[in-house]
């Protein structure tokens, strides 16, 4: 089973957060486990580059999930 994380921020003009969740809802339609976040912030689309401890938070936990449950990330096993 593949798991997905997926995560906007609010000011990402390049990926805005209705194409996120849009791919969230193609996903979920194809039967696959997603998570989604949208991540408030002022910086746009380098967003994702600055340090956050939410984004930090979520992907640590998300990963966390997939090594307990011995599922894949996006294709990729994680062990």
């Amino acid at each position: 089973r593949t798991s997905f994380l997926v995560v906007a921020f609010t000011s990402d003009w390049l990926y805005p957060t209705e194409q996120s969740r849009a791919l969230v809802q193609l996903l979920k339609r194809n039967g696959l486990d997603v998570s989604f976040c949208e991540i408030q912030s002022d910086w746009g689309h380098d967003a994702f580059l600055l340090p956050s401890e939410r984004l930090h938070a979520l992907v640590a936990a998300f990963l966390s999930r997939i090594f307990r449950e011995g599922t894949s990330v996006g294709g990729s096993h994680a062990f």
